[in-house]
């Protein structure tokens, strides 16, 4: 494809790669609002981040490693690429939902709900009560994130972090509407993946899994 091997010339020696943490233990059958609470990996998380280590390894050699530093993005990193010493960067970490965190949807609707149904039409720019709005995530996460890049000249770059995280970055990279981020799914241990292009980033897969296609 013309296009693509266009592309390619243009691309730098240099990826980095965006991976939502795998899927933690939570309660309320999983219908509950969770950012800073740390809850850790399910068993069935577990499972899916050591199969994606077992794929990714002998196809990509990691040059290095940032996480969150939260339970899940710690423990998906350890199964997934064990053997790397990870930094943590608590800017990464996921939108603070302050008095919803831990709570049920159900809960949340019925005595938050004024502020639950606002936060339904202006949802990048309305924080929880105690929490953080989109927007307010945004301005830490996008500057972590291009002092990482800043940090390294060529390499694979993997950061594991938290889907709100990643999409606040990816929506910076590519001129998207933070209120869209549920048109663009990323699944537990999706990965995205990015590389700078001509002054530019170039969007090379995205919620990449095993099940997809190679990377």
């Amino acid at each position: 494809d013309e296009t693509t091997e266009g592309a390619d010339e243009m691309a730098e020696s240099k990826r980095i790669y965006l991976m939502r943490h795998a899927k933690p233990e939570l309660p309320f059958g999983g219908r509950v609002y969770y950012g800073r609470t740390d809850f850790p990996l399910s068993a069935e998380g577990r499972a899916a981040a050591a199969a994606l280590g077992g794929h990714l390894r002998g196809r990509i050699k990691f040059d290095a490693l940032y996480t969150s530093g939260m339970t899940r993005a710690v423990e998906t990193a350890s199964l997934a690429v064990p053997g790397i010493a990870g930094t943590a960067v608590p800017e990464l970490r996921e939108v603070d939902l302050g008095d919803w965190d831990g709570r049920s949807y159900d809960e949340v609707r019925d005595q938050f709900r004024e502020i639950y149904e606002r936060r339904g039409v202006e949802f990048a720019r309305t924080a929880p009560p105690g929490g953080e709005s989109f927007e307010e995530m945004q301005r830490r996460t996008v500057p972590a994130f291009e002092k990482i890049a800043a940090a390294h000249e060529s390499g694979n770059i993997l950061i594991v972090a938290h889907g709100g995280a990643i999409w606040s970055i990816v929506a910076h990279l590519f001129g998207l509407d933070l209120n869209d981020m549920f048109f663009f799914p990323l699944d537990y241990c999706g990965i995205d993946v990015v590389e700078p292009s001509c002054g530019r980033w170039r969007l090379v897969r995205y919620n990449w899994t095993p099940e997809t296609e190679r990377l």
